[in-house]
């Protein structure tokens, strides 16, 4: 009971100092960008991450039996289990973890397992993503009742494999769900496997700080008559969070200022391209460009803007902007680009 307790306190402490660590790593940044009139605030959020780097994780469980195997048990089919686990990933899709887990009194046994393997993640979403395990480990029965009918051998090996889903918090925090599986554990009665079912938190470290927020300050001028206005830049870049497809502040803030210029020339045409970062599925990538680029669309067309003046494309992730090699970050893929000619 001492060392289940230990281990509860372990995983307790190890969660609360991952979160505390995320939520510090993960203070906005707030970058300020003055225009020459400035004072009315509008603000732009996105998230930019990277698919390698280390973690650490921690998840409570429990371990059962199937009915087949329980009398191999000793009548007993489940037990509360503690797991402690680290790894590396080398993209998003593939990585090698190692994990202990600790196992309170499963047939008169305390099991301790050390697992090494391989792990692969697919993403399904923008933060939901799928993953399997394949590992082999190791287990130690500290055998309370060696000497009655029943009892664990003392250490066997066993393949293990294992199935589950992880939803991203944020870029450094995620939180998942899944099943273990360890095969053909060696008891005085034979062999049985096992299955453990758990919850838990996994910290990665060396992700970029996020929310990143963008302010930009216009004044409002009153009364000022304009008797032309003359295009100032013949491109905008409008970023988006993860998954987002509706116009933010800052979004709208630049339509506006697009549509005034396009109704004062009316010679002047807009091409609306919709792109999204390389995370997620084809599918996904597609539906969310297309609406993003749509939605531009139909707000400069509800500002006066004759759709016959737009051309509106989308491309996911396939012809992405060409950006500043320094510059690792993603955010200016998950875009909206309008081209003023």
């Amino acid at each position: 009971m001492k060392l289940k307790s230990l281990s509860l306190a372990v995983v307790a402490a190890l969660s609360l100092g991952v979160a505390t660590s995320a939520m510090a790593a993960d203070a906005p940044a707030t970058t300020t960008n003055n225009t020459a009139l400035g004072q009315s605030a509008a603000t732009g959020n996105w998230y930019a991450g990277q698919g390698h780097g280390f973690w650490v994780g921690g998840a409570l469980g429990m371990g059962y039996v199937g009915s087949a195997d329980s009398q191999i048990f000793g009548g007993q089919t489940n037990a509360p289990s503690v797991k402690l686990d680290a790894g590396y990933d080398f993209n998003q899709y593939v990585g090698v973890y190692g994990s202990y887990d600790f196992m309170y009194n499963l047939g008169d046994s305390n099991l301790n397992l050390a697992t090494v393997g391989v792990k692969g993640n697919l993403p399904l979403t923008q933060k939901l993503s799928a993953f399997a395990k394949l590992g082999a480990t190791y287990i130690y029965a500290d055998d309370k009742n060696a000497d009655q009918v029943f009892h664990m051998k003392s250490d066997s090996f066993s393949a293990t494999g294992g199935l589950g889903l992880s939803y991203q918090i944020t870029h450094a925090l995620s939180t998942q769900i899944g099943a273990d599986y360890y095969q053909n554990l060696r008891t005085s009665h034979g062999h049985a496997d096992l299955t453990q079912a758990y919850w838990g938190m996994t910290y990665k470290f060396g992700q970029p700080a996020t929310p990143m927020v963008i302010t930009n300050n216009v004044e409002v001028v009153k009364e000022v008559a304009v008797e032309a206005q003359i295009p100032t830049r013949s491109s905008y870049v409008l970023p988006y969070q993860n998954g987002e497809t509706k116009l933010n502040a800052y979004g709208r803030y630049n339509l506006g200022e697009i549509a005034a210029t396009m109704q004062a020339n009316p010679e002047v045409n807009a091409q609306i391209i919709g792109r999204t970062d390389n995370v997620g599925s084809q599918a996904i990538n597609d539906k969310v460009s297309s609406e993003r680029a749509a939605n531009v669309a139909s707000f400069l067309e509800a500002n006066g803007i004759s759709a016959t003046r737009l051309t509106v494309s989308h491309v996911a992730n396939t012809n992405p902007i060409k950006t500043d090699k320094a510059d690792s970050t993603d955010y200016v893929q998950r875009s909206v680009q309008i081209i003023l000619k």
